[in-house]
């Protein structure tokens, strides 16, 4: 059951940073693409240490838990700024 939270958790985390980088633009794209990016380079980590020892890594989804939902406030604060500065969604 928890397997199955954390993992829609992990999913929701992703789609709210992609759903940022495909609708942005400009330099607001490039920072929303930051959190994205250290996830997939975790990911990347992930899979390369636990192709050399298999136990390296026996917490990966709560590591990528962790490491996304530390990509969620980078986003909701580009939000509010893209909000006051009054930026445009395309």
């Amino acid at each position: 059951m928890w397997a199955i939270l954390l993992f829609a958790l992990v999913i929701g985390i992703v789609w709210t940073q992609w759903h940022a980088v495909s609708r942005w633009t400009g330099i607001w794209r490039w920072l929303a693409a930051a959190p994205l990016t250290l996830l997939g380079l975790d990911l990347a980590l992930i899979l390369v240490e636990t192709s050399i020892d298999p136990t390296s890594h026996n917490l990966w989804p709560l590591e990528l838990l962790f490491i996304g939902a530390a990509g969620l406030p980078v986003i909701v604060v580009l939000w509010v700024l893209r909000k006051l500065l009054g930026a445009t969604a395309t």
